[in-house]
C-alpha cells in the first residue's frame, strides 16, 4: 500500500448511457479553494479519461461520497 494518500477519500458511482454502472474509489487532494462540486466535476472527467469506451460523458451520478481521509 502506498504511504502517500490524498487528503480526502471518495466513492463515485456512475451510470452510463447504455445502463452500465461504474464505481470508482480512491483518494484525492483538492486544489486550494475547490468546492465539493469542483471535486465531483474533476472525478467525472477522470472517469471518462480512464474508461473512454464506457460512454460516461453523459453518465448520471448514482452515488458520491467525499470525506476527509482521517481515522
Amino acid at each position: 500500500m502506498s504511504t502517500t494518500q490524498g487528503t480526502h477519500v471518495y466513492v463515485l458511482t456512475l451510470q452510463g448511457e447504455r445502463g452500465q454502472v461504474c464505481t470508482l474509489s480512491g483518494t484525492h487532494t483538492p486544489a486550494r479553494g475547490w468546492t465539493r462540486f469542483d471535486v465531483l466535476t474533476q472525478l467525472r472527467k477522470d472517469a471518462c479519461r480512464q474508461h473512454p469506451y464506457q460512454g460516461l460523458e453523459s453518465a448520471i451520478v448514482l452515488f458520491f461520497s467525499l470525506d476527509p481521509n482521517t481515522l
